[in-house]
């Protein structure tokens, strides 16, 4: 029974190092108002609640929105912004996921003006958060933290901090 502590630990050491470079190789830096750096939201600490952050991203070439969990970020050319109306319903919600608002008087925001924060309550009755007046979604194929799977696909982006599509198109 005594081998378990040590497999794990043995295992834990590859996995770390895996993160670690996933992490390196997104380039994530947080932004403060003014596009000066910030420190780094620690995901993994449920004390510090939901949020959005912006943060420079290498492949995008600029700044982009993540969740709390480090989870990108995305807008849909469908959607009204003014006023806000989330275009993706029904099956679209299987690969493309609202961010749901919740309290956003709780919400953690930092490198955003928290005057473009707001929410839209959704055909279902969900309230998904928005910036800029865009309902903001997670992309069901961003399997991890930083991915962009969903970038440049059929009119969705990742979404700046003013609200405007991040970066270059994918190819």
């Amino acid at each position: 029974m005594k081998r378990w502590p040590r497999r794990a630990a043995l295992l834990a050491a590859p996995v770390a190092a895996l993160v670690a470079a996933v992490g390196c190789t997104v380039g994530y830096g947080v932004l403060q108002p003014g596009g000066k750096p910030a420190g780094v939201p620690n995901p993994t600490d449920p004390a510090r609640g939901p949020g959005l952050f912006a943060v420079n991203s290498q492949g995008l070439d600029g700044p982009i929105v993540i969740d709390v969990q480090g989870y990108v970020l995305y807008r849909n050319d469908a959607d009204g912004v003014n006023p806000s109306r989330p275009a993706c319903v029904g099956e679209c919600v299987k690969m493309w996921r609202p961010m749901p608002a919740g309290d956003i008087g709780r919400l953690r925001i930092v490198g955003i003006d928290r005057g473009k924060v707001g929410k839209v309550v959704r055909p279902d009755g969900i309230e998904q958060l928005t910036l800029a007046g865009w309902p903001l979604y997670g992309y069901a194929g961003d399997r991890m933290p930083g991915d962009v799977n969903g970038h440049g696909r059929d009119g969705w982006s990742v979404i700046s901090p003013a609200g405007a599509k991040a970066g270059h198109p994918a190819p």
